[in-house]
C-alpha cells in the first residue's frame, strides 16, 4: 500500500470544517488521523463527519503523538507562532493558515525553526495551488501581454459580526490579516518583487478599533504599479486583473473558486478614433480541482518525496513583509 501522511488537526475551525477537512479526505496520499479540541463536547460534534482515529483535547498531546507526521494549524492567528514552534520542536511538518504570522519577523522565525527541525513548513494559501492560478501564471511567463505593467486585486467579505475573531484585535483580526493578505499574495507570486512605495487608506470599525477596508496603491518601480483594495465591510466579491505591454489577462472569480473557471486574454485592440477596437478575446476554460484537497495533496507529496512546498519561504516572507508596511503606511504599525 502507497505510504500516507497521518495529519493532525490543532482546532475546531470554521476553513477546517468547511473547506480543509473534507479536501483532505479526499486525497489517496493522506489521511486524517488526530484532531484536537479544548472543548470536548464541542469536539466530538465537529469530529463526528470526518471520523479521526484519536481526538485529543489537548494541542500538545496531538505534537506528542508519534504517529502524526504533519500537522494542520488553523488557530486564530495570533497563536500562530506559538504552535508553529511547538510543532517543529515536535519534529514534525506543517501547514499553517494564512496570514502565518503577524509580521515578517515572526515568519522569519518561525521558518528558521522549521528548517533546524528539518520539516517543511508552508503558508496555507490554498488557491495558490490551483489550476486557476497556474494557468495565469502559465500566460505571463509565455510573453503574450508583455511585461506586467499594472496589477489590480479585489478581495471582499461581507462580515459584520463584530463578536466574531474578525473583528477581535488582539486575536490578529482586521483587513490587512484576513482578505487584504489574499491580494498582496496575488501580487507577491505574479510580480516576484517588493513595491519601493506605496499609499494606503483605511476604513476602521470605532467600536472594535480593528481595519474594516483598505485602498493600496503599490509603486513597483519605473512603469510598474499595483491597486488593491479589500474589505470585511463591502459585498462579496473577488477578482483580478493584469495589465502588459500587448494586452491584459481578466479573472473575474474569487480566488478560491472550484469547477468551471474562466481566464479572459485581450490583445491586438488598436485606436480608432476615440475608442478602441478589434480586441481579440481568448477565453480559456479551466478545470479547478478543489484548491484545499491540492493544498494537501500537494504538501504531503513534498513531504513523501523531499520535493518543497508550493509556496515558498522567500514568498510568504516577502507577503509577511509588504502586510508589515502596508500596516505601517497607513498608520496602523
Amino acid at each position: 500500500m502507497d505510504k500516507k501522511i497521518r495529519w493532525g488537526v490543532l482546532g475546531c475551525s470554521g476553513i477546517g470544517k468547511a473547506r480543509t477537512l473534507p479536501g483532505m479526505l479526499q486525497c489517496a496520499n493522506a489521511e486524517l488521523y488526530a484532531l484536537a479540541g479544548r472543548d470536548e463536547a464541542k469536539l466530538k460534534a465537529y469530529a463526528e463527519p470526518f471520523k479521526p482515529q484519536k481526538l485529543y483535547t489537548s494541542y500538545q498531546d496531538v505534537l506528542d503523538d508519534e504517529n502524526v507526521d504533519a500537522v494542520y494549524i488553523p488557530l486564530p492567528n495570533h497563536l500562530h507562532k506559538e504552535w508553529v514552534l511547538k510543532a517543529a520542536a515536535a519534529g514534525k511538518h506543517i501547514l499553517c493558515e494564512k496570514p502565518m504570522a503577524m509580521s515578517e519577523a515572526d515568519v522569519r522565525e518561525m521558518f528558521e525553526a522549521a528548517e533546524k527541525a528539518g520539516v517543511l513548513l508552508e503558508e496555507a494559501y490554498a488557491f495558490r495551488h490551483g489550476q486557476l492560478m497556474e494557468k495565469v501564471k502559465e500566460i505571463i511567463d509565455s510573453g503574450v501581454i508583455g511585461r506586467i505593467r499594472y496589477l489590480e486585486a479585489k478581495h471582499s467579505t461581507y462580515d459584520t459580526n463584530k463578536s466574531g475573531i474578525r473583528y477581535q484585535k488582539d486575536m490578529g483580526g482586521g483587513s490587512v490579516y484576513d482578505v487584504t493578505c489574499y491580494n498582496v499574495c496575488i501580487a507577491s507570486f505574479l510580480l516576484g518583487k517588493d513595491p519601493v512605495d506605496m499609499k494606503v487608506f483605511f476604513g476602521i470599525d470605532e467600536e472594535t478599533g480593528v481595519d474594516t477596508s483598505d485602498a493600496i496603491l503599490l509603486n513597483y518601480g519605473p512603469g510598474v504599479s499595483a491597486a488593491l483594495y479589500a474589505g470585511l465591510d463591502a459585498y462579496r466579491w473577488g477578482c483580478f486583473n493584469v495589465l502588459g505591454d500587448y494586452g491584459r489577462i481578466m479573472v473575474d472569480h474569487k480566488v478560491n473558486s472550484r469547477g468551471l473557471c474562466h481566464v479572459k486574454v485581450g490583445v491586438n485592440a488598436r485606436p480608432q478614433g476615440a475608442e478602441y477596437v478589434d480586441e481579440v478575446v481568448t477565453d480559456y476554460t479551466v478545470w479547478v480541482d478543489d484548491n484545499y484537497q491540492r493544498e494537501i495533496e500537494l504538501f504531503s507529496d513534498a513531504i513523501l518525496n523531499g520535493g518543497q512546498p508550493a509556496i515558498s519561504r522567500e514568498e510568504s516572507l516577502r507577503t509577511a513583509r509588504v502586510c508589515d508596511a502596508i500596516r505601517k503606511a497607513g498608520g496602523l504599525g
